[in-house]
């Protein structure tokens, strides 16, 4: 079955609300405490990761043209998992009034040490997608970090797994899965 945009706004109003009920059960310290499974960093920086990309998308809205390299950065949102929840909750509804409907640009840096920037075209289908695999990807890796350096286990069965591998799973007929299809 073909997904359209409105599908696609409604998977990503699943997965932004998904990820701000578990952040408003989140205690603070964890939230903003570096950790070593993450080289360092912490749930909050990856979570502020998520909101900057849906932040650059919606940014370059009126323009067309997105550039998530060159995106704003928000400390309070890998400080405070309430205003990181909230955060997504209004996503949530800007994603919404939007027509999303024909072509953008998109920038990208070509490599780190040169500064040097390229552009794509690209289509705000293609870019929907792009921000829910990218945020998807991110809870994986806040699942991992919460289940084994936090022992947080208060996760919803579906956080950090792509639609694909739930798909898979509800498929299946046997009890034993391979969380990595």
């Amino acid at each position: 079955m073909r997904q359209t945009k409105s599908d696609l706004i409604d998977s990503l109003e699943i997965i932004f609300l998904r990820f701000a009920e578990l952040l408003l059960r989140l205690p603070e310290r964890n939230y903003a405490r570096p950790l070593h499974l993450l080289s360092g960093a912490s749930i909050g920086k990856q979570v502020r990761h998520c909101l900057e990309f849906a932040e650059a998308l919606l940014n370059g809205f009126d323009i067309r043209f997105v550039t998530y390299d060159q995106r704003e950065r928000n400390p309070i949102y890998e400080n405070s998992p309430e205003a990181a929840a909230y955060r997504f909750q209004e996503l949530v509804r800007e994603f919404k009034l939007k027509d999303w409907e024909g072509e953008v640009e998109v920038s990208y840096l070509v490599h780190s040490s040169s500064g040097s920037e390229n552009v794509v075209k690209s289509s705000w289908d293609r870019e929907l997608l792009y921000v829910q695999e990218h945020t998807i990807h991110h809870e994986a890796i806040v699942r991992v970090a919460l289940e084994h350096d936090l022992g947080f286990d208060d996760i919803p069965e579906s956080f950090g797994f792509a639609i694909s591998t739930l798909q898979y799973k509800a498929n299946l007929s046997i009890l034993a899965w391979d969380p990595v299809i």
